[in-house]
Order: C-alpha cells, then sequence, then structure tokens
C-alpha cells in the first residue's frame, strides 16, 4: 500500500501539556508518539504491525518544544523531544541602538498658555522572531531620550531599567513657572514643548532562565519604537 504520512503545525504560543512515546518492546523501534498541546489538539501516530504496550510519559518542562533527536534508517529507530525547563524569568538584554548616533530627531514644538498637560510616553521593542508569543519576555535596557545639542537636538540612552515590551508612561505636567514682570509692564508669555518620534533599529540578547538553573541565551533583534518630549521652555516678550 501507499506510504501515509501525517504533519501537526503549531499555532504562535501553543505548547505541549503532555507527551507520551512507547517502543516496540523488542527494544528496536519506536512505536507510537501521542502529544496534547495547550489549545487542546492532539497529536496520534503509531506503528501498525504490533499492537502498543508500555506507555512512558515524558516530562515536558516548559512545553517549549525545541526539536528532536534520535536515530533512523529505514525505520525510526530512536526519537525523543527536547523541551526548554521549566522557565523562571525571559529577559531580553544586553540592548543597543547601532544606529543611535545617526538618528536626527525631527521635533515637533507645541504651546501652552496654560501650563497644566497631559502627556503620553511610549517605548516598544518589537521581536523579529516572534519570541514574544511563546515565551514572558520583559526587557532591561535603557531607553533613548531627547538631549537638547547646539545644534539642536539629538538622541541618548538613559539609565539601564526593567520593563515589559512595550511601556506607556503618562505624564500629567502641572508646574509652577514663575515670570518677573516689571511694574507697569505686559509680557507675552510662551510655554514650549517638543515632541519626537523615534525609530531605531536594535540588537540584544534573550536570556531564558530555567527553574533549575540553568540558562539558554541566543541573539534577538527588531526595531525600538518611541514617543517622548523634550522639557518645556519658557520665552517672553514684552508688548
Amino acid at each position: 500500500s501507499a506510504n501515509t504520512f501525517n504533519e501537526f503545525e503549531f499555532d504562535l504560543g501553543e505548547r505541549i501539556t503532555k507527551l507520551s512515546l512507547w517502543g516496540n518492546d523488542a527494544g528496536t523501534r519506536l512505536g507510537a508518539v501521542m502529544f496534547t498541546t495547550s489549545e487542546n489538539r492532539q497529536f496520534f501516530e503509531k506503528m501498525t504491525s504490533w499492537g502498543l504496550k508500555t506507555e512512558y510519559t515524558i516530562d515536558v518542562g516548559s512545553g517549549i518544544c525545541l526539536g528532536l533527536q534520535g536515530r533512523y534508517g529505514s525505520d525510526i529507530n530512536s526519537m525523543g523531544f527536547l523541551f526548554i525547563n521549566t522557565i523562571k524569568s525571559s529577559v531580553l538584554t544586553d540592548m543597543e541602538y547601532p544606529t543611535l548616533s545617526l538618528f536626527k530627531p525631527q521635533v515637533s514644538s507645541s504651546i501652552d498658555v496654560c501650563r497644566r498637560k497631559t502627556l503620553t510616553k511610549t517605548s516598544s521593542w518589537s521581536v523579529s522572531n516572534k519570541i514574544e508569543s511563546t515565551l514572558n519576555v520583559s526587557v532591561k535596557a535603557g531607553i533613548p531620550d531627547l538631549v537638547e545639542v547646539s545644534s539642536g537636538f539629538s538622541l541618548t540612552v538613559g539609565v539601564e531599567q526593567s520593563t515589559s515590551l512595550e511601556k506607556t508612561e503618562t505624564i500629567t505636567e502641572s508646574d509652577t513657572i514663575n515670570v518677573k514682570i516689571p511694574p507697569g509692564r505686559t509680557l507675552d508669555v510662551e510655554i514650549t514643548v517638543g515632541k519626537a518620534n523615534m525609530d531605531l533599529d536594535y540588537r540584544a540578547t534573550v536570556k531564558v532562565t530555567c527553574m533549575n538553573g540553568s540558562q539558554l541565551v541566543f541573539p534577538s533583534n527588531g526595531t525600538y519604537t518611541g514617543v517622548t518630549y523634550t522639557s518645556a521652555r519658557v520665552s517672553t516678550k514684552e508688548r
């Protein structure tokens, strides 16, 4: 009869929750594979000539399968699954922004009459290999920010901090700004705040630490996008 096969394609974020393997009870062949996933889907394939006997329940750790290993000839002699152990933490760290010094911020200004304003600063790190769908990844990095220089504005990286892949910070500014007005004079006062959108490539390292102390370390890259603001500027003009 014609050879047949079955295949299984995992969805993003789908993990193996249960795994069983069987031998052929002669110690020479793989007998069967059965697993269930976090989406409650099941895969089960077995040898057809002999019945199944001893079931071996496998510890799946985190349920994240890195691949398969084994030996084969005309049949599958042996096969095993490679899993990441139960995970303690996953961190995107050793962050670098290679194009930071080349980036020229385009700063748009808004003028406030009343010095009370809500500003929303955002930071987001995209991950090219979609690991965020499987791992709960945090970020340990300095966040790019605006700094004023003689020629205008440039970017600098702040102090390293721990945050999530997407961060939103709402700031309500209600500052008291003192302006000295000479007796009998009238002044126009302008308060200016600059806003810049950032779009930077980054490269970093993902460090996955397991409960047993082992680590899986691999490179990652993607795009950092953010919105930031300058500090307020006050200008006065006598009428």
